[in-house]
């Protein structure tokens, strides 16, 4: 990227980050009301983008009681490239995050025409090989019966504060339990574990958000390479009994773990790289 400001995409149009600007008085900011994708584009090829955005769509219908338009693919690839483009990054690997959020009026107000905005930004991410070093949180995830657990909502403080106590524990991330004292997830991606010809993660009964990238790789590890994935709940005395663990979301994609508080797992193992590898080849085969 060279020197000048970078730029953002605000309702469709490509301006100044310093210059996009949005009422002050409006529900996105005073109670969380958006949702949002984030994804990784390389060198201009975007991954399982239309998977982003029926997510995307689902979260805004969830929001606005089906009353705003859904996006469309074409349009969102669109708007992404001619941002990537602005900011000079075609030849990069970009996160890019798309941000929708209502704007009703404060309180608890609902409009037939709601009015929102839709923002995109672009920045260049470097691919990480360190393993993480993780701790168990003492935030716990959600229940998906006081939200839907399958969307990227804004509301999304149990994370944050989850990875606030790994960095106050010299960590890099946390993991989540259940109010029930289940594995769930991390506080930035979905968890997995490998004893013997096995592959464990937890499942859905666990209110974790299931990532496109976590269901890429359920698929590799069982079509791919011929391993049998198991999705139940978990017990923490479980993961500690493991190979291998790592975490996975769509930027960092396949990240090791190295450290859960004080025990210690072994990496660079044969078998994440052959993960890694046919991580590769089947981005390759679903790229657009």
């Amino acid at each position: 990227m060279s020197n000048h400001p970078p730029y953002v995409c605000l309702n469709g149009k490509i301006i100044k980050q310093s210059e996009a600007l949005i009422p002050a008085n409006n529900s996105a900011l005073y109670y969380g009301t958006g949702c949002f994708e984030t994804l990784l584009v390389e060198q201009s090829a975007f991954f399982k983008l239309k998977e982003h955005i029926d997510r995307l769509n689902r979260g805004m219908a969830y929001l606005s009681g089906n009353k705003v338009d859904p996006l469309t693919v074409n349009q969102m690839k669109r708007d992404t490239l001619r941002l990537i483009r602005e900011n000079q990054l075609e030849q990069e690997r970009v996160k890019v995050r798309i941000q929708f959020s209502l704007m009703e009026e404060s309180g608890y107000s609902e409009s037939e025409n709601p009015n929102s905005f839709l923002l995109i930004t672009v920045s260049r991410v470097t691919e990480s090989v360190k393993p993480f070093s993780v701790t168990i949180a003492d935030s716990r995830v959600v229940p998906g019966n006081s939200k839907p657990a399958d969307l990227k909502l804004s509301n999304m403080l149990h994370y944050r504060q989850a990875w606030r106590e790994a960095k106050s524990a010299g960590m890099d991330d946390a993991i989540l339990l259940t109010a029930e004292d289940y594995l769930a997830e991390t506080s930035i991606g979905n968890l997995f574990w490998k004893k013997e010809d096995e592959v464990y993660t937890p499942s859905t009964d666990c209110d974790i958000l299931p990532g496109i990238m976590r269901n890429s790789l359920i698929d590799i590890l069982t079509n791919k390479m011929s391993l049998r994935v198991n999705e139940r709940k978990y017990r923490l005395n479980e993961l500690k009994t493991a190979e291998s663990v790592w975490m996975t979301n769509s930027v960092r994609e396949v990240q090791e773990i190295s450290k859960i508080d004080e025990q210690g797992f072994e990496t660079d193992q044969p078998f994440m790289s052959e993960l890694r590898n046919w991580l590769i080849e089947y981005k390759t085969e679903h790229r657009s």
